[in-house]
């Protein structure tokens, strides 16, 4: 009798793996996608196309390598197994009650509703509307998988803050307010760059200067409130004004960049908008150069 529980269990347990649909919650074309909404207890993400461009709540374009990630993981998500019946019922509360809603509508295939949670670390879950919670993975990597669904509407946009090159650039000024001797004032003229205060010119450092701010992005935007240090070092003085006019904006940008913060590794910057940015402060601290950097030695 034993050896034919065991070989009952055995065989009740294959086909259960067998009637598992494995593909139950991927997006097969995740090109036709049109809107995914991320609902969660504190915040509501709806991630939209709309004339080819991807947004964020209707305000900010989406970050190119996250919206990647975001494809990635709807394409390859996979069923693994589904949960142990005794968990059932505490797994899918904890879902509906502390996970995230995911809405996905495309042009292609039927639109979806499923939910997302897990232990926030390894084990992730996904539910449909039957209620019904499966521990879900992604092939051949060690990720936790609903995370991508927690990220914040800032951890959402794109990181660029804006893009040239050293042919577009109409003007950039960066203000030094604690020593004017070392402010720098680019001008183009006749093809030609001027800098005020130089009469001769060493080109090439100042093609490499234009060149290290011609990809111009944030390592993290945050919001006010978000980081007490921050919030008061924005109170203080900037150390450096940096403006720069191109081809192709709208407007200048500018940005205010305040005192790097003992011990810390960014810089803050605050955009016109008053939105505060993080920058690595080993990529960023090349471009605060001096005046006299650009003429000929």
């Amino acid at each position: 009798m034993l050896g034919w529980t065991v070989v009952y269990i055995n065989l009740e347990q294959k086909q259960e793996g067998l009637s598992i649909d494995e593909l139950k919650f991927s997006v097969t074309d995740t090109a036709a996608l049109d809107q995914i909404i991320i609902t969660g207890n504190e915040f509501t993400n709806v991630l939209s196309k709309g004339s080819g461009e991807w947004k964020v709540n209707d305000t900010y374009s989406l970050d190119p390598s996250m919206h990647k990630v975001l494809m990635s993981v709807l394409n390859q998500v996979r069923v693994k197994r589904t949960v142990p019946k005794t968990d059932l019922k505490k797994i899918s509360e904890d879902i509906l009650n502390n996970g995230f809603k995911i809405e996905i509508i495309s042009s292609s295939e039927r639109n979806r509703v499923f939910y997302a949670g897990g232990n926030g670390i390894s084990l992730s879950y996904f539910m449909g509307e039957d209620e019904v919670p499966y521990i879900v993975h992604l092939p051949g990597y060690e990720s936790y998988v609903t995370g991508i669904f927690e990220v914040a509407e800032n951890d959402w946009r794109d990181r660029l803050i804006f893009k040239t090159s050293w042919l577009g650039i109409k003007s950039l000024d960066l203000f030094y307010p604690g020593n004017t001797t070392h402010n720098i004032s680019i001008r183009a003229e006749n093809n030609l760059y001027t800098v005020t205060g130089i009469t001769q010119l060493d080109t090439a450092r100042l093609m490499g200067f234009l060149d290290k701010i011609s990809y111009f992005y944030t390592d993290q935007y945050i919001d006010a409130g978000q980081v007490e240090a921050y919030d008061s070092l924005k109170k203080t003085k900037p150390f450096a004004l940096f403006e720069v006019n191109s081809l192709g904006m709208e407007e200048p940008v500018k940005i205010k960049f305040y005192p790097q913060i003992p011990d810390d590794n960014v810089i803050m910057g605050v955009l016109k908008d008053e939105q505060m940015c993080l920058f690595s402060s080993n990529r960023l601290e090349p471009i605060f150069i001096k005046r006299d950097d650009l003429a000929v030695r």
